[in-house]
């Protein structure tokens, strides 16, 4: 990948672009734009307790409507609002003040790859007419452009006006809209294609498609179509002169890279899971964090420091963030009423500063060239981790020694990934009492537990195509693979109630009466094939709600694996509202506290918070 866009700057510092005169190609269609009030409205409300919580570092502005997105058009602001239909707000000044609305009436998202705002006009794609629509930067409609014969998608429109670039399912093509030409600038024919980008100036095309499922991002000349690179994922990319900013989807993250002229330089964020914003007329990175209490801090790319940082703590939610030309930021939140406030934020400010020194930007590593010191730190990590619980915690390339042979393990060489995953294991396995893990060890020799990036099985051994956890068995040995990222935790859960049921239905009676708890007439599939085809919305109405999901229905054992993992994590309360999961939670929980020597303990434990 570091070649990759390497390469990319390389090309686009070669391809040249021509500068095209202005045109207009059809009579404006009214829009429903609203010009700004004999006295304008300012949305500013001071003393907000939002500006409270960081003093001198927030402007608050409540919009009190729902807002989906949030761009900047020069030193102004455009703001979409709505959910079926799209109101675009132009916001001016320090004040933002609102100068004029255009109403829409279909839903455009701030992301919407025909979207394109620039200082003096913005436009993008209309669906319900099937036009590309030009407005100025009063949101006057300026003029309209039919959608091509045969289009597919949504079209890109070039920032001087003069060329549309759209897909059509054998092609990329470019419409010349002053001489009319059309002409084939890349022959595609792919499951899905559709543009996503055009950068350097608008000489550099993004396509996105999909082959055999699976998605590949297409960099290409725009005026030659040579393929320039192809990259695996959906890449977002942005250039600015001879410098990019790129994120790229890498296993269970996106890695932030970004640079000149040289090799690719790595921003890390201190959490590697963060959702992270490319404030373009900055060069500085925005990384979002938390789900309850949203957390954002700033990097600076020159630097790799981290430059401020904010806690929205109060029951919002973030939405988006953006930066003018004016050094301003400005944040997008909802809060608790799903209203929109828009917030400008001093990152000089005195509340946003911050004390650290530490750069978050190195080089960029790769599978083939690891960061050896680091990955090695980790297995350290991972040994000590295991000792502290008994077990053993096997990272990077030790998880292939004991690799099954009906799965395939792909390990995971980021460094940070691998810190992150191991420090989240090791809080999830203090939920369990030492009883369990001690107890688990009395039926096999050891347990260890395997840290990797992909479990992939095949249809010859019979195993599933993918999976997000396995446990196996080697002799006495008792193995749990884990594939690092959003499901690591449920997966967790889920394997390791597997691992304990072995003891479950020896040293305790309650799962006899397992079958006894389900609805009448009903019977497990016992058939992982079988299952995927089953009709199940009966058994899984709320308020008599008798299984987690479909899954749930195909072995006794599956029923109870997931009932663990979901009540082993958070915000599952619902699910076990009805009767029978309280019967079904109860039942696994007296099998536990048995099996396990755990009947007199006074302790609500993990699995038990939904007991009612």
């Amino acid at each position: 990948m570091k070649k990759a866009l390497c390469l990319i700057l390389t090309c686009l510092l070669l391809v040249g672009c021509a500068a095209q005169p202005d045109v207009d190609v059809t009579a404006p269609t009214a829009v429903q734009t609203v010009p700004s009030e004999t006295e304008p409205m300012r949305l500013y409300v001071p003393e907000h307790p939002l500006e409270q919580s960081a003093p001198g570092a927030l402007r608050v502005y409540p919009l009190r409507q729902q807002a989906g997105g949030i761009l900047a058009m020069g030193s102004d602001l455009i703001v979409l609002c709505g959910s079926d239909t799209t109101v675009l707000t132009l916001l001016t000044g320090e004040d933002l003040v609102v100068g004029a609305t255009a109403e829409l009436s279909f839903r455009l998202d701030e992301n919407d790859p025909s979207l394109r705002v620039g200082r003096d006009a913005l436009s993008y794609f209309d669906p319900v007419r099937r036009e590309t629509v030009i407005l100025s930067d009063t949101l006057k409609d300026v003029s309209r452009i039919a959608a091509p014969e045969g289009m597919v998608g949504s079209p890109i429109l070039s920032a001087d006006r003069s060329t549309l670039y759209y897909c059509t399912p054998t092609a990329i093509r470019a419409w010349d809209l002053e001489t009319g030409i059309r002409r084939c600038v890349k022959e595609l024919s792919y499951e899905s294609q559709e543009l996503t980008g055009l950068h350097q100036e608008d000489t550099i095309l993004q396509c996105l498609i999909t082959q055999d499922g699976e998605e590949r991002t297409l960099f290409l000349a725009a005026d030659t179509g040579r393929l320039l690179w192809e990259v695996p994922g959906d890449v977002t990319l942005k250039t600015q002169g001879s410098g990019y900013y790129a994120s790229v989807p890498e296993g269970p993250v996106r890695l932030q890279l970004f640079g000149q002229s040289g090799d690719a330089q790595l921003l890390t964020p201190g959490d590697i899971y963060a959702d992270c914003y490319y404030l373009e007329n900055q060069r500085r990175v925005v990384a979002v964090s938390g789900q309850e209490i949203p957390v954002l801090n700033c990097y600076e790319l020159d630097t790799g420091l981290r430059c401020a940082s904010l806690t929205l703590d109060g029951n919002y939610e973030f939405v988006s963030i953006t930066a003018c030309e004016a050094d301003a930021v400005y944040l997008l939140l909802k809060d608790r009423d799903g209203d929109g406030l828009i917030c400008r934020w001093d990152l000089y400010a005195e509340a946003s500063r911050t004390a650290d020194t530490r750069s978050y930007a190195g080089p960029r590593y790769t599978e083939g060239a690891p960061d050896s010191a680091a990955l090695a730190q980790c297995q350290e990590d991972a040994a000590q981790l295991g000792e502290k619980y008994g077990i053993q915690v096997l990272v990077w390339q030790d998880p292939l020694t004991v690799m099954p042979w009906d799965y395939e393990f792909e390990p995971e060489y980021l460094a940070p990934v691998l810190s992150r995953e191991l420090s989240e294991l090791d809080q999830r396995l203090s939920y369990y009492p030492p009883e369990i893990l001690a107890g688990i060890k009395e039926h096999f020799s050891d347990l260890t537990i395997c840290l990797v990036r992909d479990i992939q099985g095949s249809p010859e051994s019979g195993s599933l195509a993918k999976a997000t956890g396995i446990q196996f068995y080697q002799g006495s040995h008792a193995y749990i693979a884990i594939a690092v990222g959003q499901y690591a935790e449920r997966a967790l859960y889920h394997e390791l109630y597997h691992v304990m049921e072995t003891r479950l239905l020896t040293d305790s009676t309650a799962l006899d009466r397992w079958d006894a708890m389900n609805p009448a007439g009903f019977a497990y599939d016992l058939d992982y094939a079988a299952n995927q085809s089953r009709k199940a919305d009966e058994y899984l109405q709320p308020d008599t709600r008798s299984f987690i999901d479909t899954y749930s229905m195909s072995f006794p054992k599956e029923d109870r694996a997931r009932i663990m993992e979901c009540a082993m994590s958070a915000g599952n309360e619902a699910l076990f509202r009805s009767p029978v999961m309280q019967a079904k939670l109860g039942c696994l929980a007296t099998a536990i506290r048995e099996a396990y020597g755990l009947k007199k303990s006074t302790e609500n434990f993990r699995w038990e918070q939904y007991l009612k």
